[in-house]
């Protein structure tokens, strides 16, 4: 049996993507307020937790396997932390996107900023932890991508020069 199309089932099928790692347009999803009802609502939260947790689960788990494949010539290693670092700033923009959706309550926005930041900020500290008694250059590269940074600004949605291609 299909779900009846709706706020609650364009909200579930959204944060069931989002958990998964998929990230989709958000324009559809309707407000979270009085008018779903307070049972919806209830429902609603506790779905929207538990798919911020998955995919800060999932983000832990792609960043610690980056550090876990850092092996090898300490220049090239220097180079990859720093890579992997920047590549898991680059993976919270969505969580922090989620964090900032208008049609969330303030307060569960703030919930789950505060979540989130609290988690980036332990993760920076086990790393500053870990490399404490490393080469200094290793130490400077974990201070100078720090994951607490702001992210790095998505690529331009601009047209290319003629002739240029752009080749990934």
């Amino acid at each position: 049996m299909r779900p009846a199309p709706g706020p609650y089932a364009d909200w579930r099928a959204w944060l069931d993507a989002f958990a998964e790692g998929t990230d989709l347009p958000a324009e559809h999803l309707a407000p979270i307020n009085e008018q779903m009802g307070p049972h919806v609502q209830e429902r609603l939260l506790r779905h929207i937790s538990e798919a911020f947790a998955r995919r800060q689960r999932r983000w832990a788990d792609a960043f610690q396997r980056d550090l876990g494949a850092l092996v090898g010539d300490p220049g090239r290693a220097m180079h990859a932390l720093a890579a992997a670092m920047t590549s898991a700033r680059t993976r919270l923009a969505p969580l922090r996107r989620l964090c900032t959706l208008p049609v969330m309550p303030p307060v569960l926005r703030d919930e789950l900023a505060s979540a989130l930041d609290e988690t980036v900020r332990s993760s920076q500290r086990s790393l500053e932890d870990s490399v404490r008694h490393a080469p200094l250059e290793l130490q400077a590269v974990v201070r100078a991508n720090r994951l607490t940074a702001a992210p790095p600004p998505p690529p331009a949605q601009g047209r290319q020069s003629p002739g240029r291609r752009v080749i990934i």
